[in-house]
């Protein structure tokens, strides 16, 4: 796989590869566990490209304060953690190369877990 020093830390770009393939060994038996939840999924893949989805995968990944729910297997918060990374990454990415993550909602958007908007 060839690397551009350019865009993306040689190494942090070695574990991504090394992670998507650990993936793709995994989806030929089981689907990746955070397919269970279809509604994450549509929710993640909904707000990608917005400031919204890193604040929906930090409250999906992070316990605040007292409040209780039954959270994810193991597995779909390992998954949740490595999709927050790449978020970050791609987002850092972006700004090196002058382009911005859109600050808005996408139209439509009933996001509102926790956070009143």
């Amino acid at each position: 796989m060839p690397i551009d020093n350019r865009v993306i830390n040689p190494a942090l770009a070695r574990q991504l590869f090394e992670k998507s393939a650990k993936l793709k060994r995994k989806r030929q038996g089981a689907p990746a566990a955070i397919e269970s939840f279809p509604r994450v999924i549509k929710t993640i893949t909904g707000l990608w490209r917005y400031t919204e989805g890193q604040k929906y995968l930090e409250e999906l990944i992070m316990m605040e304060g007292g409040k209780r729910r039954a959270g994810f297997p193991l597995e779909a918060q390992e998954e949740l953690m490595f999709l927050y990374q790449l978020l970050l990454d791609q987002h850092r990415i972006l700004s090196l190369r002058g382009q911005k993550i859109t600050l808005s909602r996408p139209p439509g958007t009933k996001f509102t877990m926790g956070n009143k908007l």
